[in-house]
């Protein structure tokens, strides 16, 4: 791609979070969209949107990683409870 040509994508972060050796979320923020998504699975790095199960808005933008990881244990605690994740 061109650097002088539209830009595809927002720069974005990823976090995969595993809650048990079959239940595995990644979180996708894109930066100034003001909210993230989550997906089913471990989707790497994909821009798509297959595996998608959650829209939350959040009126803000991500700083640094730290905000994703925050974000995700929010989401998680708030759908899945205490249970024990895995590490």
């Amino acid at each position: 791609m061109s650097r002088k040509g539209p830009k595809r994508f927002l720069p974005m972060a990823w976090r995969v979070e595993r809650v048990s050796p079959t239940e595995v979320y990644t979180f996708r923020w894109g930066r100034g969209s003001g909210y993230f998504t989550v997906h089913r699975g471990d989707i790497g790095s994909s821009h798509d949107n297959d595996q998608l199960i959650d829209t939350v808005h959040i009126g803000s933008d991500w700083a640094d990683e730290s905000d994703v990881a925050t974000q995700a244990r929010l989401w998680l605690r708030s759908r899945i409870g205490p249970r024990r994740r895995s590490a």
